[in-house]
């Protein structure tokens, strides 16, 4: 009897033991689940590399900024997201840091790395490091947040500053220096009407022609610094296109440079400052000018697109690269010898656009020429057709 009691015990303690097996097991699960929804919902890409830096964890905030799924990712060399000439360096810290004793760096620690993406774009990334042992072997965790649109705002901002103090200038120098210009300017076109000397007329002629430019300068830098509120009416852009050619008209001829037009028939008027739309096609015109120093085809284009008028300037000069390209709005970006160029134009130019409610894009290939496109609005409210 006490043996048959004894097994009975037994037993039910070998059922509590399996029972409490399963329970533990099903709760090791649920935790796994749990970790793994966690590490897949995370907003900052999470990849874990074994000792030989191959990938053994990719999460969904991984896939979206590298651009790779995690079943091409796992199994594959960290290395591939890495730009190769960080790839020895990025080795070099790894085993070094293993070897420090330290288990973790938290983010920022590692300051701004770089990682390319599946189709090579390179883009900076924040990172944190921690370091575990499996079954004798040292496996890496990262955490990788792309810090491209906070450098992107903070250089916004450091622009903005820029812009803040030249604005302050600007209107400083505005009176110190047009003041005394506009006098040596008014005097100097005062004496060429009276002196007789050639040699002292071409000397008084290259002081107004500097003097007008250190105007132009200014007013640029005013623009720029300072952008009045645009003076709105219904505006013609056929007529303001004309308009603008004709001051270049012997300047073209002398340049060997052919203007071809299309306005699309009963195009409706902007609503827009006349004054200002002017002065951004003199800008354009005059760049397409300075890419043709042997001639070729100015082409003004006049139509409506999705609501806007679509006005584009477009050239068969040098072109540029997309290096230069992508920099052309810039504050004194320029491309123009010392002294030829402010770099200020095209900003001018974007600025005004964008008051407006408008857009500005460029196309360019090298010796193929460039297009600039703008587009305007169309607002119901605040446009007629032309007659």
């Amino acid at each position: 009897m006490a043996a048959q009691e004894a097994r009975v015990y037994a037993d039910r303690a070998v059922l509590g033991a399996a029972a409490g097996r399963r329970e533990a097991e099903e709760q090791l699960l649920i935790t796994r689940l749990h970790l793994q929804g966690i590490i897949q919902s995370a907003m900052d890409a999470i990849i874990t590399v074994d000792d030989e830096q191959h990938v053994v964890l990719f999460n969904q905030a991984a896939e979206k900024m590298f651009q790779c799924s995690a079943v091409d990712a796992i199994g594959s060399p960290l290395e591939r997201f890495i730009p190769s000439r960080f790839r020895g360096a990025h080795h070099r810290h790894v085993h070094a840091f293993g070897q420090s004793g330290a288990t973790s760096r938290k983010m920022g620690q590692l300051g701004t790395v770089t990682g390319v993406r599946a189709d090579e774009e390179e883009f900076p990334i924040e990172a944190a490091i921690s370091h575990f042992t499996v079954e004798g072997k040292k496996h890496y965790t990262v955490i990788l947040r792309d810090v491209t649109e906070r450098d992107r705002l903070s250089a916004q901002l450091r622009k903005a500053e820029r812009l803040a103090e030249l604005g302050t200038l600007a209107s400083g120098m505005a009176h110190e220096i047009g003041t005394p210009m506009n006098v040596i300017l008014g005097r100097a076109e005062y004496l060429i009407q009276r002196v007789t000397d050639e040699g002292t007329k071409k000397g008084l002629a290259t002081i107004v022609t500097q003097v007008e430019r250190i105007t132009k300068v200014m007013n640029q830098l005013l623009a720029f610094a300072r952008r009045k509120t645009p003076e709105r009416r219904t505006v013609d852009l056929g007529q303001t296109i004309d308009d603008s050619l004709e001051l270049f008209q012997e300047r073209m001829t002398h340049s060997r440079i052919t203007v071809e037009k299309a306005i699309e028939a009963n195009m409706p008027s902007v609503y827009a400052d006349p004054d200002q739309l002017t002065q951004v096609l003199i800008n354009l015109v005059m760049n397409s000018v300075h890419a043709m120093p042997e001639g070729g085809q100015l082409r003004l284009s006049l139509d409506r697109e999705n609501g806007h008028a679509r006005l584009g300037v477009s050239d068969t000069g040098h072109g540029m690269p997309e290096a230069i390209r992508s920099k052309i709005f810039e504050p004194f970006f320029t491309t123009k010898d010392f002294g030829k160029g402010t770099g200020l134009g095209l900003t001018v130019v974007k600025g005004i656009i964008e008051e407006h409610g408008g857009t500005i894009d460029v196309e360019s290939a090298v010796d193929k020429g460039t297009t600039f496109w703008i587009r305007l609005p169309l607002d119901g409210g605040q446009i007629k057709a032309m007659p």
